[in-house]
């Protein structure tokens, strides 16, 4: 898909449109660097679209975590669309204008980016819609639209009655 074809519209439209597991993720975490890692695929509901999502979890520091949504376009490029993220702190890409990290947040992607090459969501936006990476996970997948998330994360929608 052309960049120029990308507006704000239609990335809210991909984030929020119904999607289903279409390649479950495995049933454990495998060990990358310091991280846990899992991923899965997803479509569209009708099929026209596909998706990836990322599961990443720091093995010592529990509140660093990360849950993406990647768009995978006919044309073989890829965007990431929206990311649930854990408190990791400060990156500092430019000293001038560090990026904030602290406690949880999220990451969307705009036009502009995608229009300069960039796809990978930079800013951030604090959230209190979560608090940890289970509590993450299920935002993710009401937020990214997951039609039957249940079915591979039992007890997803479950509601506790400690939080």
């Amino acid at each position: 898909m052309d960049p120029n074809l990308f507006t704000d519209v239609l990335i809210s439209k991909l984030i929020g449109e119904e999607k289903i597991i279409t390649e479950p993720p495995k049933k454990d975490f495998r060990v990358e660097n310091q991280h846990l890692r899992n991923d899965f695929d997803l479509a569209s509901l009708d099929d026209k679209r596909r998706y990836s999502v990322f599961l990443r979890k720091h093995i010592s520091f529990k509140e660093n975590f990360s849950i993406g949504l990647v768009y995978h376009s006919e044309e073989g490029t890829t965007i990431q669309l929206f990311r649930c993220n854990g408190n990791h702190g400060e990156v500092v890409v430019d000293i001038l204008n560090p990026i904030p990290h602290f406690g949880y947040h999220t990451h969307k992607i705009n036009a502009g980016l995608i229009e300069n090459n960039i796809n990978d969501p930079k800013q951030s936006e604090m959230t209190k819609e979560y608090a940890s990476f289970e509590q993450a996970l299920i935002y993710f997948c009401k937020h990214v639209n997951i039609k039957d998330a249940d079915s591979y994360f039992p007890n997803i929608y479950q509601i506790n009655m400690f939080e």
